[in-house]
């Protein structure tokens, strides 16, 4: 709980949503305390009764006020005809927590000297005389516990039918989702009307308030429970799910421990949407006279007694605030929910915090996505691109507070015009990361600093919009994983045609499948005119491959940046990748920028190698140099790592080697 509270208290709409709802949670449990009298007790004199608290130099007082119509109750206060308002003051006999005896009430007015009590209204009163605020403060324990309660109850039943329904399939699937579906296709509130009038009208507030609460999570549970149902369908054939099955884990502990959590956040999520959407269910029902009813009092009765009339709006606006409450709540509960959200994200969703907005924008230049220290050095002309000590953290979020993680720190490297240069390095070393740089495609949460140089333009000076000007036209990128590149839902054709109209807007479909066919002829792939129809499953992951480098060049780039292309491809795939790349850069005169965890990969196929580690640049020179002559320890001890064919091991033992 501490983690979670510390994460809320860097959430400032979060947190003060918390401080509403405990302010708010808390008044409703010590109501009888809070609450000047009674939400009955009557002052018939006083019907729309206006505030009467006043801050004078005398200290808080309550002011006296007359009648002058009492037709529309227009009031006009005596000049001097004040009472002292007080604290912990005696007044009406309580069952404090419903336990102890007592008749302190926190504010009040004292009797005169005729006993009679002058009432002291905060918020005015209604058409009886009766205090708004102890009516509003009363009236919460209904509005405010009905929410929880018939979530917690709606919430019980979807987890379990869900859950059920989810993770055994078959029968039990489907005779629980056509349950669900039955109540889904009656419109709630008309079947919420239908069930509550059917039902005698004239119980008691405590049985309509049962009644009330079952009615609402019985209509509320089917669309949870078919959301959960179709997340526990899908993660029950996560491998993690398969292995406790084979360990022979009971199947509700695998759904509860197992699975459940994955699913935190939608549960939340759900939560915190439930309980106002009760809250306002419940208002409605009292609103039209099917749901609480006097004696009792709830936010809801309240509106339906009071604003009846555009004129009584009009003539007195405290009888609004019953509405505004509601609002408040509505509103508490769903930006509290989005920051439970974020911190029970079981994929650790990252959003970048007050810290990052304020490191990212406090620059001169508003529209530069870097910071400025001093201009960038003047590079040859045959260079391409130039890094010049390039610096990028990511401000990330934890229970201790925003943290800071150095990615890269302070790279400088050149890359001439049709030259390829491989990076190299393990994972977290910066490679893709720096990469990810040159057009800006950083996250938001990342503080970039240093020059990226392009073709003589210094790239960190431009905005966002000029960057788009050199993304895919004259900087292409290819990604590591070429089956999670392409939206599953559009055909090769369509995806080639969306590239070709940000170079020529006015392009017919059939010139963009011309267009394509040439470059995936060019990339190798058999048979382009007919596989410009298919889909991206239809294809193996090293012919994705090379409909990806194909995009890449379909707007005619100078600099292809290859982020690990041949990672999740087979060996036999992946030199033909290489091998492709290698042609296409004699063919199109292209600058490359390979990058790989495989050294030996990235020295046959590059003319100079950078070698990273932890976000630094260990050593930098031409392929052979490095792989033959390596200088810095990390390189040699990357090199050591590569497997070695043909070499032959001894294994000493007792003085003997076999």
């Amino acid at each position: 709980m501490k983690n979670e509270l510390n994460y809320i208290k860097r959430k400032p709409v979060a947190f003060a949503s918390l401080i509403v709802l405990i302010v708010l949670y808390t008044f409703m449990v010590f109501a009888e305390f809070l609450s000047p009298y009674t939400p009955t007790k009557t002052f018939e004199e006083n019907s729309f009764h206006p505030a009467n608290i006043k801050i004078t130099s005398h200290g808080l007082k309550v002011q006296e006020a007359r009648v002058l119509n009492r037709v529309t109750w227009e009031y006009a206060y005596v000049k001097g005809m004040t009472h002292d308002l007080k604290f912990f003051v005696h007044g009406e006999k309580y069952k404090f927590l419903g336990v102890f005896e007592s008749d302190i009430h926190f504010m009040g007015t004292v009797p005169d000297e005729n006993g009679k009590v002058y009432p002291a209204y905060l918020f005015g009163a209604d058409n009886l005389g009766r205090d708004m605020l102890s009516r509003m403060i009363y009236g919460s324990r209904i509005s405010l516990t009905i929410g929880f309660v018939a979530t917690a109850v709606s919430l019980l039943l979807a987890i379990i039918l869900g859950g059920l329904a989810g993770y055994f399939g078959g029968k039990t699937d489907w005779i629980i989702m056509r349950g669900a579906e039955f109540f889904m296709l009656i419109p709630g509130l008309y079947l919420i009307l239908f069930l509550r009038s059917i039902l005698n009208s004239k119980m008691d507030s405590g049985t309509a308030y049962m009644i009330i609460t079952m009615i609402l999570a019985l209509v509320g549970w089917p669309g949870t429970a078919r959301t959960l149902r179709g997340m526990i369908h899908s993660i029950k054939r996560e491998e993690y799910v398969m292995n406790a099955q084979l360990e022979g884990i009971p199947s509700l502990v695998i759904i509860f421990k197992y699975i459940m959590p994955q699913i935190t956040s939608l549960l939340i999520v759900s939560t915190t949407l439930s309980i106002p959407g009760f809250i306002m269910s419940e208002t409605t029902l009292s609103y039209i006279g099917l749901g609480i009813a006097d004696p009792a009092v709830s936010w809801g009765s309240m509106i339906n007694r009071e604003i009846s009339t555009l004129s009584n709006l009009s003539r007195y606006p405290w009888l609004l605030i019953p509405v505004f409450l509601l609002l408040i709540v509505t509103l508490a509960f769903n930006f509290l929910g989005d920051a439970l959200r974020d911190y029970y994200d079981p994929y650790h969703a990252v959003f970048p915090s007050f810290k990052c907005w304020f490191k990212r924008n406090k620059k001169n230049d508003e529209n530069s996505f870097s910071k400025k220290i001093e201009k960038a050095k003047p590079v040859n002309e045959d260079v391409l691109l130039s890094l010049q000590n390039v610096v990028v953290d990511f401000i990330v979020q934890s229970t201790d507070g925003d943290k800071t993680v150095h990615a890269v720190r302070g790279i400088s490297y050149e890359l001439k015009r049709g030259e390829i240069l491989g990076i190299v390095g393990e994972s977290g070393s910066g490679k893709s990361v720096s990469t990810t740089a040159i057009p800006g495609l950083l996250p938001k949460n990342a503080v970039f600093s240093g020059h990226i140089v392009f073709d003589g333009i210094d790239l960190s000076e431009l905005s966002q919009k000029q960057l788009r000007e050199y993304r895919g036209k004259k900087i292409g990128l290819i990604f590591q994983e070429p089956g999670r590149s392409f939206d599953p839902l559009q055909n090769i054709g369509n995806v080639f045609h969306e590239v070709f109209q940000n170079l020529t807007p006015d392009i017919t479909k059939e010139e963009s499948d011309l267009k394509a066919e040439k470059l995936l002829k060019e990339v190798g792939l058999p048979d382009p005119k007919k596989r410009l129809q298919n889909f991206p499953h239809q294809f193996s992951g090293g012919q994705l491959q090379r409909i990806g480098i194909a995009l890449a060049l379909a707007q005619g780039c100078s600099l292809l940046i290859a982020d690990e292309p041949t990672t999740a491809l087979d060996v036999t795939i992946s030199m033909q990748i290489v091998g492709l790349l290698s042609e296409l850069r004699k063919t199109r005169n292209l600058s490359i920028l390979f990058i790989s965890h495989d050294i030996d990969l990235v020295a046959n196929i590059s003319d100079r190698i950078v070698v990273m580690h932890n976000g630094i640049i260990e050593e930098q020179g031409e392929a052979k140099e490095v792989l033959e002559n390596p200088k810095a320890e990390y390189t040699k001890h990357l090199l050591s790592t590569r497997p070695q064919f043909g070499q032959h091991y001894t294994i000493q033992r007792a003085g003997e080697s076999k």
